[in-house]
């Protein structure tokens, strides 16, 4: 996780430098990188992403019944059956795959 954010401010430090950014992760990786007994490429990415301002959010898990109440708000009404105007008549050349003729 914490090389994965660091390959992420490499490619998008612009983004970084300018904006405040909240990961959301449900690993302890502010505590991880704070460690004093971490190993040094961890120490050395904490210091990469210290430069930026980086707030580590828990990444919360939704309730179902929330879940559901955001696709019953989210969906629009049932669609109904197309006419006969609506439907598209699909002309083709007579070409068929079962015809098709390999040359060697």
């Amino acid at each position: 996780m914490a090389l994965a954010l660091v390959i992420t401010t490499r490619k998008l430090r612009p983004y970084f430098l300018t904006h405040p950014v909240g990961v959301k992760t449900n690993v302890p990786l502010k505590q991880t990188l704070g460690k004093p007994n971490t190993s040094g490429r961890l120490i050395k990415w904490a210091v990469e992403l210290s430069e930026y301002d980086i707030s580590y959010l828990p990444h919360t898990t939704i309730q179902a019944q929330a879940l559901a109440d955001f696709i019953s708000e989210t969906t629009g009404a049932p669609r109904e059956e197309t006419s006969e105007d609506e439907k598209w008549l699909l002309h083709i050349d007579g070409s068929s795959p079962h015809k098709a003729v390999r040359q060697a």
